[in-house]
């Protein structure tokens, strides 16, 4: 039996997660494919990682009650995080003028090094820009997904922890996000950035996520939600396609005209060629 703050990730989690978000990198379910990016085994999708960080760090910010106006998530993805491998997740607590921030690492429990590092710290109230295009998510739909979600991991998990990742899953395969890749590869033949994982190499390397403080209420099976909108936004590209490109690729989400969270999402390439 694992400790507390002990984890262990195998291919099933890897699965679990794809089914949700669509996000079928050979880098998780292809080992020899791995082994050519100089990975030394299959590693599982960093955002499923994050999923077992996030809850630590709401169950956290639980024991303090302080009041923030908005809170702010912020992850670093350093390492893969390989399957069948033992792993540490320590939380810390510093107390700032602010508020407490809390900081979580999952760390590879026999080298300590750190594949993820984790933030959450009380910030501004969120404000989204105007948008043009708006996307609605109706309550059966969001129901729909709550349940294959729940599926993915823990049965009780904070609602921002899912409304992140529902919005990770619309950002990842919105044809608006592909936009981008066919101005950089016109000839790929994809329709949704989840299908450019199988083709070019792809990490993640950073996820920002700001939210509103009523989101950190628990979820439960069978929870009832009420529709939401949001919007994509552009996707920002920088570096040159011989060396591997940065995509900064951003999403947000409101309900009856309250802001309810932006998300950030931070890719790396490697060399692009047609």
């Amino acid at each position: 039996m694992l400790a507390a703050d002990t984890l262990r990730y195998s291919l099933s989690d890897a699965e679990r997660w794809a089914a949700f978000s669509g996000d079928y990198n050979p880098i998780h379910f292809d080992a020899a494919r791995a082994q050519r990016l100089g990975l030394t085994g299959l590693c599982v999708h960093g955002m499923r990682a994050m999923l077992d960080m996030k809850s630590a760090l709401s169950t956290s910010r639980e024991k303090h009650g302080v009041r923030a106006e908005g809170l702010m998530f912020t992850s670093r993805l350093r390492e893969p995080v390989l399957c069948d491998t033992l792993y540490r997740l320590p939380v810390r607590e510093t107390l700032r003028d602010d508020g407490v921030q809390l900081s979580a690492s999952l760390r590879h429990a026999q080298t300590q090094q750190a594949s993820i590092s984790s933030k959450l710290t009380p910030t501004q109230a969120l404000v989204l820009p105007p948008v043009t295009q708006v996307n609605t998510l109706g309550a059966q739909e969001l129901a729909t997904l709550h349940a294959q979600f729940l599926a993915v991991g823990s049965p009780v998990v904070p609602a921002w922890s899912f409304l992140d990742a529902v919005l990770f899953r619309q950002l990842v395969n919105a044809p608006r996000t592909l936009e981008t890749v066919h101005s950089l590869l016109p000839s790929v033949q994809a329709n949704s950035l989840g299908d450019i994982f199988t083709l070019v190499q792809v990490v993640q390397t950073h996820h920002e996520t700001h939210f509103s403080p009523r989101l950190l209420t628990q979820t439960e099976q069978g929870q009832r939600f009420g529709a939401i909108h949001y919007a994509i936004r552009p996707t920002l590209v920088m570096g040159e396609k011989q060396r591997g490109m940065v995509l900064l690729a951003g999403i947000q989400a409101w309900q009856d005209g309250e802001p309810l969270m932006s998300v950030a999402v931070t890719l790396k390439t490697g060399p692009l060629t047609e």
